[in-house]
């Protein structure tokens, strides 16, 4: 798995954010980003509907919730870029026993990931909760890469 690709799209589109969007005196955007990340951990685990056991209806579509999946990874990516994260970091999926207990410690975990140990912590229980999910890499991938482009687009627009 070669991240240096997809660290390098991320760093143009944090880019051109932030030339649209320049910080300001005292802007902590790290905390910003982290919070965003675990939003989009949550919205991740809402389309999935893993832990609404008072609900019948099923989780969103596949595409749906690899959309979500893409989300979470444009964060971890942001954050990465910004505490300037190695791109050859060792990948290894972390699996937990259920996806509601991945789902919480990928949570947990992501509160930290400001922090570069923890970043690599996270990254892999974002691996492995993917591939619980049923994903492959090249798919989360190219799901990235679209999304990436809708967000090009997005800030293009004026979004």
């Amino acid at each position: 798995m070669d991240l240096s690709k997809l660290f390098e799209m991320q760093r143009e589109l944090d880019e051109r954010i932030e030339k649209q969007h320049p910080r300001q005196p005292g802007d902590r955007r790290i905390y910003s980003k982290l919070l965003a990340l675990l939003v989009e951990i949550g919205e991740l685990a809402n389309e999935t509907r893993c832990f609404k056991f008072w609900s019948n209806k099923g989780p969103s579509s596949r595409e749906k919730i690899l959309e979500e999946g893409a989300d979470v990874l444009h964060f971890l990516l942001s954050i990465g870029n910004e505490i300037n994260v190695q791109t050859s970091i060792k990948i290894i999926p972390i699996a937990k026993s259920s996806l509601d207990a991945q789902f919480l410690a990928l949570y947990d975990q992501a509160r930290l990931a400001n922090i570069k140990e923890q970043w690599e912590w996270t990254f892999n229980l974002y691996v492995g909760l993917m591939e619980t999910l049923g994903f492959t890499w090249n798919e989360v991938e190219e799901a990235y890469m679209r999304k990436n482009a809708v967000n090009h687009h997005r800030q293009e627009s004026g979004y």
